[in-house]
């Protein structure tokens, strides 16, 4: 895709179709970190070929804003992007832009991914002593069965106020996104929040998400998955700070392990867990059609695993392979060597981190410990 002025002069438009914003001067700042955050993510997309030395002209309504908060910028960019990125700025001209025409209302904004993590966000809102009123951004996993993905769409509406706003983010960049959630992804939704919170009237972006080990830790050596590693929102939160922007990006679950979070919250809202999935694995099109989690691959695995560490496997999904499958008595060769694979993944991973535990920092050892007492525990019962 060429990443030409007028695309990204545009993507606003685009990513935030479906609520208010306006082009006063204090609300531009926020649709230009999602024009920023756009552009990497369409440059992340790109084949070195076509990146053109890493240059990336972005347009923005304050030049002057970005050049003077550059740093701050860059320091952000040199920890999400894999190889360096050069932004030049170009400015927008206000006059040109038309506005959009939707009513706001007063409410906060929480990022809503059709996960496990999100299901406890929905009851610390809710059921915290002092409840959050939210509206929420809900990114629909495609690859669920439609009927789950109408069933968490009444839950989500069952527990927002009548005055509060489900936005569904269906658009095909969307459609993108939730294919891989990156880290340039995520901060992208999280600018998107900033605006709908910004033009609410509120001040904070929620964001349930608990921080995760690292699938490739023992190639890069990177414990913390950039996604939702605690830096990634510190330097998100910088950013905001430095541009003099009234916005707060929480975390409440960044710190605690999943399954304390599930056991935490009430018995209609782990009913739910069911209606949820993170298989990689499910295709829902084509004659190789896969229509229910594998329950063999490594994502369908952590999920059991977190789920068995909180002893709630009474409330997950439906697998083609259950809870204790043993590689000798599957029958298909490809998906011994997928389970085979996942196993040897998975012990290899924790045999690294028990042997660099002393050198982690805190918030990793933290994470690690949690993570391999859980397999440790998920291995003496299946």
């Amino acid at each position: 895709m060429d990443l030409n002025i007028d695309f990204l002069t545009n993507l606003h438009k685009e990513l935030l179709q479906d609520m208010y914003f306006d082009y006063d001067r204090i609300g531009t700042p926020y649709i230009d970190i999602v024009t920023i955050m756009g552009g990497l993510f369409y440059f992340e997309q790109q084949t070195k070929k076509a990146r053109k030395n890493n240059c990336l002209i972005i347009p923005v309504f304050h030049v002057s804003h970005w050049e003077k908060n550059r740093d701050v910028l860059e320091m952000l960019l040199d920890w999400l992007m894999e190889e360096p990125v050069y932004l030049q700025f170009q400015q927008i001209d206000v006059e040109l832009m038309s506005p959009s025409f939707y009513l706001p209302n007063n409410y906060e904004v929480t990022l809503f991914f059709d996960d496990m993590e999100s299901l406890v966000g929905v009851a610390k809102n809710n059921c915290s002593a002092s409840p959050i009123a939210s509206d929420y951004l809900r990114l629909i996993n495609k690859e669920n069965e439609r009927g789950k993905q109408e069933k968490l769409a009444i839950f989500l509406r069952s527990n927002v106020s009548a005055s509060g706003e489900i936005i569904a983010l269906d658009s095909t960049i969307y459609k993108k996104i939730s294919k891989k959630l990156s880290t340039v992804s995520t901060c992208l939704l999280v600018s998107i929040a900033a605006v709908k919170t910004y033009f609410n009237g509120g001040s904070t972006v929620y964001v349930y998400q608990n921080s995760k080990i690292n699938r490739n830790v023992c190639i890069d050596w990177n414990v913390l998955h950039k996604s939702t590693h605690p830096k990634t929102f510190k330097l998100l939160n910088d950013l905001y700070t430095s541009l003099d922007l009234n916005l707060t990006i929480k975390t409440p679950v960044l710190h605690k392990p999943l399954q304390i979070g599930i056991n935490e919250i009430p018995k209609e809202y782990k009913l739910q867990i069911k209606n949820t999935i993170d298989c990689v694995r499910i295709k829902r099109k084509g004659k190789a059609a896969v229509t229910l989690p594998c329950g063999i691959c490594l994502p369908c695995l952590q999920r059991k695993i977190t789920l068995s560490a909180s002893n709630n496997e009474v409330y997950d999904t439906l697998y083609e392979y259950d809870y204790g499958q043993k590689v000798a008595n599957l029958e298909k060769e490809e998906d011994k060597r997928i389970l085979t694979e996942t196993l040897q993944h998975l012990e290899a991973t924790i045999n690294y981190l028990e042997n660099n535990l002393s050198e982690l920092a805190s918030e990793e050892k933290s994470v690690a410990n949690e993570f391999i007492f859980a397999y440790r525990q998920f291995k003496e019962k299946y």
